[in-house]
């Protein structure tokens, strides 16, 4: 709400109000899934690890882009990373 109201400078929303919806700053404690290596195939919605989001959602999953279908070129360690960094490298048959 803090972030709205500072965009919209008042009370009121006016039309055209865009923002991120999650911060693109604050960073996650993501865990890779286990068993999920190199050379391994993957395709859009599988599992490559979980967020703890809140009490509510511990574990959040994290997974491969819908449109991904190739070979894991790697899986980065558990570790922080906001929403923007990536947690897994997919190499496309189609060299994207």
């Amino acid at each position: 709400m803090k972030d709205i109201a500072e965009k919209a400078q008042g009370v009121f929303i006016p039309r055209g109000i865009e923002l991120p919806c999650l911060d693109q700053a604050k960073e996650w404690e993501f865990k890779p899934v286990k068993g999920l290596r190199a050379g391994d195939t993957i395709t859009g919605g599988d599992l490559i690890g979980y967020v703890n989001e809140n009490t509510l959602f511990q574990q959040h999953k994290i997974m491969a882009d819908p449109k991904a279908a190739g070979k894991v070129v790697e899986v980065f360690p558990e570790g922080r990373y906001t929403v923007s960094q990536p947690v897994c490298v997919i190499e496309m048959p189609n060299g994207k």
